[in-house]
């Protein structure tokens, strides 16, 4: 009597199509009447089979998927593989550690197109018993082509929710033995993370250029947090575009680049991730580029993803260097519900980020705009022509708005609109003595109070054990929209240090706008202090064209005492935070000199000692005047002008 499993069946059943069929049904498992339900490989199809017709036992032990790989990679060109809609189980792995349970080594003259039926095929990810994490699938290129065909994985799903394995069961990874190979496709894949190991490097792309993720959706409510949603790593050049990417219980970084170029259009990233994009051991070559994205959402209830608070898992930094890699970060036309944040984790490396044309709505974050860790590595961030929120449209709450900014950092902040909710004092959490900040032509609405006083009312903190930094605030306009309900006293900058000497760095306004609120405010001055002293208050500069709004506030005329002439040839220095004007004359003399930026320019002189007549001598912080004399003349100092 026939065995029906080990019947031929004539290769007839696969003329005329394109392609061989895969199905997780057949006899062996007790899933179908028929063999391979009707399939050409399948559970029935026998292990090690190099054609559609050859059956068990022994039976395959991926469901004729690896069969199914090594018939069509034996064409001329390579096929097509359609997995049926089912659930595809695995047996538990057992090999070596960072190996694979199906291998396809793909000549560079055939393609591998592995397709399903969407989601209603289903790859359950199998117990992985190594030491290692281990894959799925591991897909490399060799031999030598003019040039290389593009593969194809399309149209299913993978769920990890059977792997109660010590190590990550992953899904791809690629490589390419003799150079790197062209033409990688993932389309409308599904990842379902469910329960057991935290995947690892969920997608390892290695060694490819032309790579295109589209439509991959990473899902993820496993209590074991996963690492990364896709990796583009060892010089891969690619895209990733109209996908999704949520985890609920933590995620180190939905997309990571550990040396490659990474396009990411029309893409959404939800829930707490650590870091959205990861930069590994990149080189100066690599970089992430990122456009018409949405990062974090504000949803609650049954508008949230399954019904989950979305904010109560927020994003944390938006950008991460966990490798001392070169960081190359661009974002436009992209709205992020996370801050501006880069964690350079004490690189060497620069970074450069430029982020455009985007809108933030950060809720109550430490900052919106900052940097973390920095180390010896330059540091160049812009933040130009975008829309800036904190706690907009809630209730005030939030750090403050910037960071303080450390390292070897230039930060530009320009012709940004800025509405900031925040409730602490500071808007500028301070510079460093090695950092630059840059904050020109921006619109800033304060609408934040804390327990009825103003917010931002000590707006730039200082406090550095060391001279240096450089801060430029020049051409913005602040407005105070809230009006305090409590008596609030307002400072430019501020030392909050109770005792002790400290620093300010080099701080220059200029051509800005202050609208303070109209009542319960008052002046404090330019430089205040919590108790601490301040080693050099001359490093604030306060131009002329400032224009303090005085519409309800007690702002003092600046407090400007006149010193005594000193003697003849002794330089005076203006050290107020303001210019002044300098009347002087009488006396009998020769010269009156400016000396500014350590240049000296002589402003009146005569060959034989005269009195000076009436002379209006304007010196700008920091300047100094010296005048040559017989007979000391007079001068009055005064404000340069009353600041309305």
């Amino acid at each position: 009597m026939s065995n029906p499993i080990s019947e031929s069946i004539s290769i007839n059943k696969i003329k005329g199509k394109s392609y061989v069929t895969v199905s997780s049904k057949g006899l062996s498992n007790g899933l179908s009447n028929s063999i391979n339900d009707g399939a050409d490989f399948g559970p029935d199809t026998l292990l090690g089979a190099t054609s559609p017709n050859q059956y068990g036992p022994p039976y395959s032990t991926t469901n004729g998927i690896q069969e199914a790989i090594n018939y069509v990679l034996s064409l001329p060109t390579g096929g097509r593989i359609h997995l049926n809609a089912g659930d595809y189980y695995f047996p538990a792995y057992n090999g070596s550690s960072n190996g694979a349970v199906i291998t396809a080594t793909i000549p560079y003259n055939t393609a591998l197109i592995l397709e399903g039926e969407h989601d209603a095929t289903r790859l359950h990810l199998p117990i992985n018993n190594t030491s290692q994490q281990a894959w799925l699938f591991t897909w490399g290129w060799n031999g030598t082509a003019p040039y290389t065909r593009k593969s194809v994985l399309r149209n299913m799903a993978f769920i990890n929710d059977v792997n109660t394995g010590p190590q990550a069961m992953n899904i791809l990874v690629t490589s390419a033995n003799t150079n790197e190979s062209s033409g990688l496709e993932i389309d409308s894949v599904s990842v379902y993370d469910i329960q057991g190991a935290a995947l690892n490097f969920t997608f390892w792309i290695n060694n490819l250029y032309d790579v295109t993720v589209s439509k991959y959706r990473f899902f993820s409510i496993n209590n074991n947090g996963p690492n990364v949603a896709i990796l583009f790593d060892s010089v891969t050049l690619g895209k990733i575009v109209d996908s999704f990417m949520f985890t609920v219980n933590s995620g180190n970084s939905a997309i990571a680049n550990g040396d490659g170029s990474i396009l990411v259009d029309n893409v959404e990233i939800y829930g707490s991730w650590s870091s959205t994009f990861n930069f590994g051991i990149t080189d100066n070559a690599s970089h992430i580029d990122v456009t018409n994205s949405i990062i974090g959402m504000n949803r609650y209830g049954s508008q949230g993803i399954q019904g989950l608070n979305i904010t109560s898992y927020a994003l944390g930094n938006l950008i991460n260097n966990s490798g001392n890699g070169t960081v190359k970060f661009t974002m436009t036309s992209s709205q992020l519900n996370t801050p501006i944040g880069y964690n350079a984790n004490g690189a060497s490396n620069p970074a450069y980020i430029v982020i455009r044309g985007n809108l933030l709505y950060t809720g109550y974050p430490s900052y919106a705009v900052g940097i973390q860790n920095p180390g010896s590595g330059l540091i160049y961030m812009d933040v130009s022509d975008n829309m800036l929120t904190m706690a907009y449209g809630s209730n005030p709450g939030g750090s403050n708005f910037i960071s303080d900014i450390g390292g070897n950092t230039y930060l530009r902040i320009k012709d940004n609109l800025i509405l900031d909710n925040g409730d602490q004092s500071m808007w500028v959490g301070g510079v460093g003595p090695s950092a630059t900040v840059e904050v020109e032509g921006n619109e800033i609405y304060i609408m934040g109070t804390n327990n009825g006083y103003s917010a931002r009312n000590q707006f730039i903190l200082f406090g550095n054990s060391s001279s240096g930094g450089l801060l430029k605030f020049i051409n913005n306009t602040v407005t105070w929209t809230a009006t305090p309900s409590s008596p609030t006293t307002f400072y430019l900058t501020y030392n909050p240090n109770n005792s002790g000497t400290y620093y300010m760095p080099t701080i220059i306004m200029k051509g800005n706008k202050f609208n303070f609120p109209t009542s319960n405010a008052t002046f404090g001055g330019f430089v205040g202090s919590a108790g601490a002293t301040t080693a050099n208050p001359n490093a604030l500069f306060v131009d002329l064209d400032n224009v303090f709004n005085l519409s309800g506030i007690n702002l003092p005329y600046p407090s400007v005492t006149t010193p005594s002439v000193p003697s003849s040839g002794t330089a005076q220095q203006n050290t107020y935070p303001y210019p002044v004007e300098v009347y002087v004359s009488g006396g009998s003399a020769t010269a009156v000199q400016v000396t500014r930026g350590g240049v000296t320019y002589t402003v009146w002189s005569s060959s034989t000692a005269t009195a000076i007549p009436p002379l209006l001598v304007r010196l700008e912080p920091g300047d100094s005047i010296t005048i040559t004399y017989s007979t000391a003349p007079s001068w009055v100092w005064i404000p340069a002008r009353y600041i309305p």
